[in-house]
Formats: structure tokens, C-alpha cells, sequence
């Protein structure tokens, strides 16, 4: 039987989905590039848009990216050119010493949990969000029936109007994938929490570093 993970889907409720102009809609003004990168590879990931601030741009929140020092280099060479930068401009970071740093691997189609869609939530947590806040879930890989026989699945919009439920969201996603896959596995759910969330609270000490399973780094990290 089909499970959300953290959550009770008994009580879910069947929504219909928007008009199909809507979704579209959403899709074609969705940045493609982004969905490519999709952050619900790795579930505690903090997905980081390519429309990013310019490096060194400060916010109130007093985030710095680190695009230059680490994207699409290796981890330890990410790390230490961060630590470099912090032991060179302590005011652009509170005035700390040191940076607490969470190496994670992404997702990746034959990692256990691929079948997992990921759904990140608003900050209110108790409606989805999605990765840029519009409603729209996306999962990375085909679904495969059999080897020769693989299609694409979602987006699904989770924004109809007002933002669903988790569960609402996920049994959506699940009625519209009904067939478990060649691995005898069907599409779960994960809830995400935003950084900024009660869960997630923003922290300035925090980096956050996703690599592939080379070690080189994939995604723009941040100190939030």
C-alpha cells in the first residue's frame, strides 16, 4: 500500500487538479533549468535558484552565496576556499570564527528513495509550497514500469487556487501514478521544510554543501 512518509494519508482528501491552462501556465513560466536540478534529490538539501544574489551581495539575513569558491568544484576545495573568505571578511558573517558545514550527496536514480517525491512546504508548514513557492512538485526520473518501458511523471500542481495540504498534495500525486514500478515500488511523498520554517529556522552559522558522488559540488551553497 501506497505511504506518505511523516504523514497520515487516511484522512486525505481527493482534489481535483486545476484547469490544464493553469498548470501549463505555471510550467512555461517555471524556470526548466531549475527543475533539472530539483533539489528533492536529496531531501535535506536547501535548493538554491540560478537566479541567486551576485556573491558578496549581503541580505538582512546576512547570506552570502559561495557560487565562485565551490560550484562545480570538489567539496574540500568548496570548504576550504569558504573558510579562506570567512577568516578573510568576518563582517560579511556576524563576526564568526568558523562555519558549521553539512555535506550531503544528492539523489540520484539508483539511491535508495528514488521513488520518493519530495514536497517542500510553505513556512507556515501546513501547505505546500514547492521549490519557488508557485505550488508546482517535480520529480526527477522516469517512472519505469520495465526497462523498455519508461515515461515522465508531474509536474503536478499543488496550488489550486489555495495551497493544498500535504496529504491532499501527495494523494494527487499518487492517484495520478498508480502503477507500481519495475522494482515492485510505487511514488511516496516527503515533506520538506523550508529554511526560514519553525523547523528550518534560518541559521547564519549553517553551510550547506550537496555534491554528487564524486564529491564535486552541484548546487551554489549558502550560510543560511
Amino acid at each position: 500500500m501506497k505511504a506518505t512518509q511523516t504523514l497520515t494519508t487516511a484522512t486525505a482528501l481527493l482534489c481535483a487538479l486545476p484547469a490544464s491552462v493553469v498548470a501549463l501556465r505555471k510550467v512555461e513560466t517555471r524556470n526548466l533549468d531549475v527543475a533539472g536540478d530539483d533539489a528533492s534529490r536529496d531531501f535535506s538539501s536547501q535548493f538554491v535558484p540560478h537566479h541567486s544574489p551576485p556573491l558578496r551581495l549581503r541580505s538582512p539575513r546576512q547570506t552570502v552565496d559561495f557560487k565562485d569558491e565551490c560550484l562545480h568544484k570538489h567539496k574540500d576545495v568548496c570548504i576550504a576556499a569558504i573558510n579562506a573568505e570567512l577568516a578573510a571578511h568576518p563582517d560579511l558573517f556576524e563576526g564568526r570564527t568558523a562555519f558549521e558545514f553539512e555535506v550531503n550527496k544528492v539523489r540520484e536514480a539508483t539511491d535508495e528513495g528514488y521513488n520518493i517525491v519530495s514536497m517542500r512546504l510553505n513556512p507556515d508548514e501546513e501547505t505546500v509550497g514547492g521549490l519557488l513557492g508557485d505550488g508546482m512538485i517535480w520529480y526527477p526520473y522516469d517512472w519505469c514500469l520495465a526497462a523498455d518501458d519508461c515515461y515522465t511523471v508531474g509536474p503536478w500542481d499543488c496550488d489550486v487556487g489555495i495551497p493544498l495540504k500535504p496529504d491532499q498534495c501527495c494523494k494527487m500525486i499518487q492517484d495520478s501514478v498508480p502503477h507500481e514500478d519495475m522494482n515492485g515500488n510505487y511514488l511516496e511523498c516527503y515533506t520538506e521544510f523550508p529554511v526560514g520554517s519553525p523547523s528550518n529556522p534560518v541559521n547564519p552559522g549553517r553551510v550547506c554543501i550537496h555534491t554528487d558522488a564524486d564529491g564535486i559540488v552541484v548546487h551554489i551553497p549558502k550560510n543560511e
